[in-house]
């Protein structure tokens, strides 16, 4: 996609499965993509030289720390000299009954799912503000990893949903009072993708199995790639006046599927 040649990203949870797919395609752009997570260096190193020998760096960042993620904005600074693209990708699920869910899981959904989000938020906001204006005003653009749930309830998924609406509210809130500094702020709601957390519990859980091959309308499973270009497209010029809203990728399954 035009436009995207040199920009810096950051992104938060960059080593699993949709991360990877995320700052692939934006490589594949010409961009240079700091990931951020919590494997050890040298492994998160090595999924940095395999997305890209110069334009991948890694740094850890656990975004339930405030301390760590400072720090990790601080090699951004040092290693891309600011930043134009901020995406949390980091998440957490515990799958529940409402009556047995844990404080302990629920506080830890809560903390990286939406403070997470807060944390790499603020600080990418803070570090964009410091860009010049660029084409129509724009400084940069953050975008959380959101998901079809966040606006409908899931089975079994109370803190991962609750997580998951906050986190689309955080944006609204973030896209109306960071737009007159030149910033927008959007949400990339992924339907049910055959990767990272979804997919380890669909393939290990037979009732989640069945239950989300009967809820997808175009009867299938996302994969991380076809997610990936919404946050390219939000990015780009193409979506500089986009700002405040979700894009859901959810084959369909927010309609409610109906056979006959």
């Amino acid at each position: 996609m035009n436009g995207l040649a040199g920009k810096r990203v950051f992104i938060s949870g960059g080593c699993g499965d949709i991360g990877r797919a995320v700052a692939a395609r934006f490589l594949a752009a010409d961009a240079r993509v700091l990931v951020g997570d919590l494997l050890k260096p040298e492994d998160g190193w090595r999924v940095a030289n395999a997305l890209h020998p110069s334009h991948a760096l890694y740094i850890p960042c656990d975004v339930t720390s405030a301390a760590s993620v400072e720090t990790a904005f601080r090699a951004v600074e040092d290693e891309l000299k600011g930043i134009d693209v901020a995406i949390c990708c980091a998440g957490a699920v515990a799958n529940e009954p409402f009556i047995q869910i844990t404080e302990a899981n629920w506080i830890r959904t809560l903390n990286v799912n939406l403070t997470g989000s807060l944390r790499v938020a603020q600080a990418a906001a803070r570090l964009m503000m410091k860009n010049p204006p660029a084409e129509k005003k724009r400084r940069g653009t953050v975008i959380f990893t959101g998901s079809w749930i966040q606006t409908m309830p899931w089975p079994e998924g109370g803190s991962y949903c609750a997580s998951k609406a906050g986190q689309e509210m955080l944006m609204k809130v973030m896209a109306q009072e960071v737009a007159p500094h030149g910033i927008t702020c959007n949400v990339v709601a992924p339907g049910i993708v055959y990767a990272g957390l979804s997919r380890a519990i669909y393939d290990r859980d037979t009732v989640f199995r069945q239950r989300a091959d009967q809820t997808i309308p175009l009867g299938r499973l996302c994969s991380a790639e076809e997610v990936a270009g919404a946050f390219l497209y939000l990015a780009s010029p193409d979506g500089a006046y986009v700002t405040g809203t979700s894009i859901v990728v959810d084959g369909g399954a927010s309609l409610v599927r109906r056979d006959a």
